[in-house]
């Protein structure tokens, strides 16, 4: 496999082009023998600072979100320290909060690109036709999230995951009557079995909805990768001859052949 395919395979888009913008920045990370095939006399360099900003940031946003299927299967602290109704109930939120900044970010790119490349294209009625359909696939692809979120957001009311919510009155309902004050008040002979019954209801809800969220983790994780790969795919030739420059592996590819 030459060198160029190990590039090309390895990656996802984001992090090529990226690379390439850092590698126009300070072309002395290339080897010599593609280094001169490298021409960056015409390149605009602070047009490509922005971009690689812009670019990095945006990644930072779509790697967060990523991990999140790990924190709904994994990251719960000793209970004794943090219960886990309650460490699910931080991580869904957070996760929320995530997705609507790498939403946020997917957005103003978009806005940013579509300015800077209608300023070379010939055909601006074709950019603006991709770029609508790209806002109209953002929207689709955050669907979910936004259902979730912006609603209770716009009533200014806490949001609920109905199962958590059950476990969360579950567990509320065993502390209560866990209390000293209370518990002589109780039948003790029928305390264990509404006990277990409470127990049971507090499991049942907090796995349903532990694995609700996994799942949605996984499907968004799919999703937002492959949205991000075929929207850069489509963008990156006139965002590239809008700053003047080439991808390296195209680079690379023209200095093996003459090797």
């Amino acid at each position: 496999m030459s060198t160029t395919e190990t590039i090309t395979t390895k990656r996802h888009i984001l992090d090529e082009m990226i690379a390439d913008f850092v590698f126009y920045r300070d072309p002395k990370l290339l080897k010599a023998e593609y280094l001169k095939f490298l021409d960056v006399s015409k390149v605009n360099s602070a047009d490509i600072k922005r971009y690689m900003m812009s670019f990095f940031n945006l990644r930072y946003a779509w790697q967060k979100t990523l991990k999140y299927k790990r924190y709904f299967e994994e990251f719960y602290p000793p209970e004794e320290k943090i219960e886990k109704i309650e460490a699910l109930n931080h991580h869904i939120h957070a996760y929320l909060e995530d997705m609507t900044t790498l939403k946020n970010k997917i957005e103003v790119l978009f806005g940013e690109m579509k300015n800077d490349i209608k300023k070379v294209a010939s055909n601006k009625k074709d950019i603006d036709e991709f770029f609508r359909a790209g806002v109209k696939k953002t929207k689709e692809v955050f669907a979910q999230v936004s259902k979730y979120r912006d609603e209770h957001r716009h009533r200014g009311t806490r949001f609920f995951d109905g199962d958590l919510l059950k476990a969360e009155n579950a567990q509320g309902f065993l502390k209560i009557i866990s209390n000293p004050t209370f518990d002589v008040m109780l039948n003790q002979e029928y305390k264990p079995e509404i006990v277990a019954k409470f127990t049971k209801e507090k499991e049942e809800s907090f796995e349903a909805a532990k694995k609700r969220w996994i799942e949605m983790a996984a499907r968004n994780n799919e999703q937002t990768t492959g949205y991000l790969g075929a929207l850069l795919k489509g963008v990156r030739s006139p965002l590239y001859q809008f700053l003047n420059i080439k991808p390296i592996h195209e680079i690379i590819a023209v200095a093996e052949k003459t090797q």
